[in-house]
């Protein structure tokens, strides 16, 4: 098959895929959400079946529900771009959006101390420390957002 990225970069869509079902509670939650079946939506978050990813609706559906746009954030970091919270609906959640940012650093430093114990990060141990540090970085963007828009 010819493809104009490596096959890592098609496995980060796949597995951002898959977080975002985890995100969404799993195959029948995600797929109750969207137009597709709970086996394609396995299939498109599945590193070995590197002929099917997930349609923009169906990623739309699922990201538009959780709030979390991994597999839109993996496609902009692909392209070269970072994805910023622009949605400012939520300006009056400052404490919720705090506690967010509370939870997520204290995975990020919680998950680190268990993988660095003496020795060197495994591939999953690095996903999830980046899944962590992802999460963080949206919530930080949110607060930027609410914070912003009470500054103006």
């Amino acid at each position: 098959m010819n493809r104009r990225h490596a096959e890592a970069a098609y496995n980060a869509l796949a597995i951002a895929f898959r977080l975002a079902v985890e995100d969404a509670g799993g195959l029948e939650a995600a797929a109750s959400l969207t137009r597709v079946q709970k086996s394609q939506i396995a299939a498109y978050g599945d590193v070995n079946q590197q002929d099917r990813f997930a349609p923009a609706d169906v990623v739309l559906d699922i990201e538009a529900v959780t709030r979390r746009p991994r597999v839109t954030a993996t496609l902009a970091r692909l392209l070269g771009y970072e994805l910023v919270v622009s949605d400012t609906t939520a300006a009056h959640e400052v404490p919720a959006l705090l506690a967010r940012i509370g939870r997520d650093a204290s995975a990020v430093f919680a998950d680190s101390a268990h993988a660095l114990a003496g020795r060197a990060l495994t591939h999953d141990e690095r996903a999830r420390l980046l899944r962590d540090l992802t999460d963080l970085r949206f919530a930080a963007g949110a607060l930027h957002a609410a914070l912003a828009e009470q500054a103006k």
